[in-house]
């Protein structure tokens, strides 16, 4: 079993892209960027910059291999690196940082770039030939596409333990806005007088103000509002253990991401993973993992948060939240049952 430095073994995408290979022993190195950050945070008082992350070195390592998410090795040993946009990926810095960071992933140590989705992968490329051309060649021969594996968390749809008077839903995400969920309550509002066998499970810390929509704690209070109109219809929980998230899946029909902004979006892989077809937008790496046969696509053709594309958003959704009340649970058992399978032909390595 191999020794290989990581520099996050708690991040989340670590532990889904990286650490998750067990034919490996990760140790965690800190290095200069590490105290940098710590330094940083003392002195200004703010917290995580990308800067501090997108570059390692530990001049005390220097033979052991590397493998990182988003972070380039500077030193001389061997590393991978797995990413989810672009890389280098360092916030807004000077030029130059980027020049040295595209070099490091030209130079020889680095062994393979490997990107989380066809999506990561195009715009890297994109990128490059935008503003690095020259280093095209020596990048792209180590780039390549691998999307995130998942456990089945159940081998068959029997399996799952579905509330036989309701139809759940499940919202999964801190980010609360960012990932549809005030379109999310705007719908159920509408539909539960009619409707009272909607059941939507909230798992999120309700958090506003974030780059895509740029909300307040004014939406945060109306949404706390509708949550609360209906106690026997919403349950929020403002945290819970991956173990409680991933069992409140099994126990749901659908999953729910319509997402203004994610980079890939593993909540859709847990759901599915445990038979729950999910809705979600087509942004980014989505269309990758989810469409019309395994659940259902609302798209958005790019466009950004506003009153416009969000009542849009809200109107497609209660849509085909109307269509599956209508065609009832058999339908949600066809496209779960196919979620799952393609669970096991396409994300088990």
């Amino acid at each position: 079993m191999e020794k290989i430095i990581n520099n996050n073994l708690n991040g989340y995408p670590e532990i889904r892209n990286i650490l998750c290979d067990k034919s490996n022993m990760y140790i965690e190195k800190k290095d200069l960027f590490n105290y940098g950050l710590k330094l940083a945070h003392i002195l200004s008082g703010k917290g995580y910059h990308p800067f501090w992350k997108g570059f390692f070195f530990n001049p005390f390592t220097n033979k052991t291999p590397c493998h990182f998410f988003n972070t380039i090795n500077l030193g001389n040993n061997p590393f991978k690196v797995h990413f989810e946009t672009t890389i280098p990926r360092l916030g807004n810095m000077p030029r130059w940082l980027y020049t040295l960071g595209v070099k490091k992933l030209a130079a020889a140590n680095c062994k393979e770039i490997i990107a989380i989705s066809q999506c990561a992968y195009d715009l890297q490329i994109d990128y490059l030939q935008k503003e690095y051309p020259q280093y095209i060649k020596a990048i792209q021969k180590k780039m390549k596409v691998q999307l995130p594996p998942q456990l089945t968390l159940i081998d068959d749809y029997s399996e799952k333990k579905l509330p036989k008077d309701k139809i759940a839903f499940t919202l999964v995400g801190g980010d609360f806005f960012r990932k549809g969920g005030a379109e999310i309550l705007t719908v159920f509002n509408r539909l539960i007088p009619k409707h009272p066998e909607l059941f939507l499970n909230i798992v999120s810390s309700l958090n506003y103000g974030d780059y895509a929509t740029h909300t307040t704690i004014e939406d945060k209070k109306k949404a706390i509002k509708l949550i609360n109109k209906y106690p026997d219809n919403i349950k929020h929980y403002s945290s819970l253990p991956n173990y409680k998230v991933l069992e409140l899946v099994k126990d749901s029909h659908v999953g729910l991401l319509p997402t203004w902004a994610d980079s890939f979006g593993y909540s859709v892989l847990e759901a599915q993973a445990a038979g729950c077809p999910v809705i979600t937008t087509d942004i980014r790496a989505l269309p990758e993992v989810n469409n019309n046969e395994l659940g259902w696509i609302i798209p958005l053709y790019g466009a950004g948060h506003n009153k416009q594309t969000s009542n849009s958003l809200t109107e497609q959704l209660k849509k085909i939240i109307q269509e599956i009340i209508q065609a009832g649970v058999n339908e949600i058992k066809r496209k779960g049952e196919k979620a799952l399978e393609n669970i096991k032909l396409k994300h088990s390595y």
